[in-house]
């Protein structure tokens, strides 16, 4: 369904197009944006489809992943309020190159390729900071790339930990939000492991006093022994 509410009226402080974009051009927004409602594990785009626009996270969490061999996905990264989807489909290729599903509830803006491109091209602030994010994003992965390659199962799962905390974030008990949604395999899933080592290690975690962990929510107690591990 179109979206009701007003660009100017959005909670959501974060979003590029309330924080770069002109009042008349929020005000059209209105007209040609899709709010839609996922719910948890409901996929918002696949890996392989055509690009038809791009999203902006107003609520919720969505992780966003490729598929690798033998049916074993690679998280790219976990996106959350104010966080845009669909920017790698804006390629030669026009196809996604990769997959997002909601992680919780989730609502999400939704603006058609054609409007996107006239966002740009009206908005050389929004484009320029489109620009900077792209270029963090890129350092991101290849510091990532780095980190996989160089780092040992105990490491691995400190940073997968540390990457939960920025992205979820965590309450006033040091809990991590949300981390109930999660499975081991998607722990796993952030930093190339599988979910055999990911408990092994979260095990020792918890033996060490760094973390408490019951059922599936996982508290961290030491969030500074998990930066000195992934320290090198």
């Amino acid at each position: 369904m179109k979206n009701k509410t007003s660009c100017l009226d959005c909670f959501n402080e974060n979003c590029f197009i309330k924080k770069y974009c002109s009042i008349s051009l929020m005000n059209e927004m209105d007209t040609m944006k899709i709010i839609n409602r996922y719910s948890k594990k409901q996929m918002v785009f696949h890996e392989g489809s055509a690009t038809d626009g791009i999203y902006f996270i107003q609520t919720g969490k969505i992780k966003v992943f490729k598929k690798g061999a033998f049916n074993k996905n690679q998280i790219v990264r976990i996106s959350s309020e104010g966080d845009f989807l669909g920017h790698r489909g804006f390629s030669s290729t026009n196809t996604y190159p990769v997959s997002a599903e909601a992680i919780t509830t989730s609502s999400i803006c939704f603006v058609s390729k054609k409007f996107f491109y006239k966002i740009l091209e009206d908005t050389p602030k929004f484009t320029i900071n489109l620009m900077l994010f792209l270029a963090d994003e890129l350092n991101y992965e290849e510091s990532r790339l780095r980190d996989m390659a160089v780092f040992n199962v105990r490491e691995k799962v400190a940073k997968a930990l540390l990457i939960l905390v920025d992205k979820l974030g965590t309450n006033s008990l040091h809990e991590i939000n949300n981390i109930e949604d999660l499975s081991r395999q998607d722990i796993a899933e952030l930093v190339g492991l599988n979910s055999n080592q990911v408990t092994k290690v979260l095990a020792e975690f918890k033996e060490d006093k760094v973390l408490e962990i019951e059922g599936k929510k996982i508290k961290v107690l030491q969030q500074k022994k998990l930066e000195d591990i992934v320290s090198i």
